[in-house]
């Protein structure tokens, strides 16, 4: 699961469903960020790590595209087409279905890469052996004819896309100095959201086509991924250097040794806990309305069916058109000035400003409006929240230390739990209140409760 960004925000993780999003023309599609980070200076050092950064966000593209084109369009119309009654309940049965996917995977999966000893490196193997899990099973999801066998399908797929997610974020701390992860941060973030906007457009446009959207978007983790561990091999970890400059055989850490690293004593370790605190609210916030984006063009908007599906498609333009405005220039000022908290609560002023929207204006311009907001906010949000991630990880990255794929998946559930949980309480609230006006208040106080996380840490400034 799903970040980390966040974030996912990074540690995004695997799991999320953000939806109504589309590229822009010329830069804002995959090919295009190799040109928005020369562009932008995006400060991440050589080129050899200019090349890395690059690849990164390439493969969050490709997992968010699964992600928001399966959990945003394709999942919600097979879901309707089983049962158009019973939609609203089974797709949050779906989703929450991948919580066990989410709590699992993406933690062992990190651990599992920290303590891997191969030729290949630590977290090549679980980047390819993820992408072929979940590009497998995605592949055969149209073939899906209950909501027992969507969930099952979807599980597997969250298991392969968890995992590819943690060795991939865990090479952020691995091999980028400190001083270097806002940039890279926010290219990630940038990632995130152009895969946003492919998912919803290949989805969007294919809804019809059977399984086509299926198989072009399971292509597409496929050859991402492949070319880039072939363009940006790990190094073997067969041997490991060691303070002192000198090479050993890596240990191997006994099975007692790995369940406790799970465990991260909030007493010990404050900033983790908060941070923790602070990635559960805000993402919480975010994705409340989003799993039901599509449901809420329809019945909130009054979009017919196959209106709606198009207007995922196009109107995620304006909400990319926000996160390129913030996303990639708060990272590189972040890193400048070396201050990370004031971008979140700045990201959560805007975000909550762009939940109101919707509530005073419940039409296609109002979700406009929205858009932009939430895209303004979470391109600030994203770009620093991994950054400030690896900042307050509880072992030295600096001494040696090879827990960080264990670290930041633990963190990264901070993502991931929300993601899989918010489905179901959105489910409740809307059944309780008759309406989704809740989803949208719900969401503004969240992610204020999730800036107000971010003030007591004090490793970060």
């Amino acid at each position: 699961m799903t970040d980390d960004h966040p974030t996912a925000p990074a540690g995004t993780a695997a799991g999320t469903a953000p939806s109504l999003v589309a590229p822009t023309p010329g830069s804002a599609g995959p090919a295009g960020i190799a040109a928005v980070a020369e562009a932008a200076d995006v400060s991440v050092g050589p080129p050899r790590l200019r090349r890395l950064s690059i690849g990164l966000a390439l493969v969050y593209v490709s997992i968010l595209a699964i992600n928001s084109g399966g959990l945003g369009i394709l999942i919600p119309n097979l879901v309707a087409d089983i049962d158009e009654a019973s939609k609203i309940g089974n797709l949050a049965i779906v989703t929450t279905a991948a919580f066990l996917a989410n709590v699992f995977a993406q933690p062992i999966a990190g651990a599992l890469s920290d303590a891997t000893r191969s030729r290949f490196g630590r977290r090549s193997p679980w980047m390819v052996g993820g992408a072929l899990l979940a590009a497998g099973f995605f592949a055969g999801l149209p073939l899906a004819s209950s909501i027992v066998t969507v969930a099952l399908i979807w599980l597997v797929v969250q298991l392969g896309l968890n995992a590819l997610q943690a060795a991939a974020t865990a090479l952020v701390p691995d091999r980028f100095p400190a001083a270097k992860r806002g940039g890279v941060s926010g290219l990630i973030g940038l990632g995130i959201t152009v895969g946003n906007a492919v998912g919803a457009v290949v989805a969007g446009s294919a809804s019809g086509a059977g399984a086509l959207p299926y198989l072009v978007l399971a292509a597409l983790v496929l050859v991402v991924v492949a070319v880039f561990v072939v363009v940006n091999p790990d190094r073997s970890s067969l041997v490991e250097t060691v303070p002192g400059g000198t090479d050993a055989a890596a240990p191997r850490p006994t099975l007692r040794e790995f369940a406790r690293g799970f465990w991260v004593s909030p007493r010990k370790h404050p900033d983790f806990a908060w941070a923790f605190a602070a990635r559960f609210l805000m993402v919480i916030g975010f994705y409340g309305a989003q799993t039901f984006g599509l449901y809420i063009l329809r019945d909130y908007i009054g979009l017919s069916d196959a209106a709606s599906n198009a207007f995922a498609a196009q109107i995620g333009v304006v909400l990319l058109l926000g996160v390129l405005i913030s996303a990639l220039a708060s990272g590189v000022l972040s890193d400048r000035i070396g201050r990370r908290k004031p971008f979140i609560v700045w990201a959560s002023v805007i975000m909550a400003i762009g939940l109101v929207v919707p509530l005073v204006m419940p039409t296609t311009t109002g979700i406009l409006i929205y858009s932009f907001l939430l895209g303004l906010g979470f391109g600030a949000y994203i770009s620093i929240d991994l950054a400030l991630m690896t900042e307050v990880l509880p072992t030295s990255l600096t001494s040696g230390a090879s827990s960080a794929g264990r670290d930041l998946a633990i963190l990264g559930l901070a993502t991931t739990l929300p993601q899989a949980l918010s489905p179901s309480i959105a489910a409740g609230l809307v059944s309780i209140t008759g309406g989704y006006p809740v989803l949208f208040i719900s969401g503004i106080v969240f992610v204020v409760l999730g800036a107000l996380a971010v003030i007591p840490i004090k490793s970060v400034r």
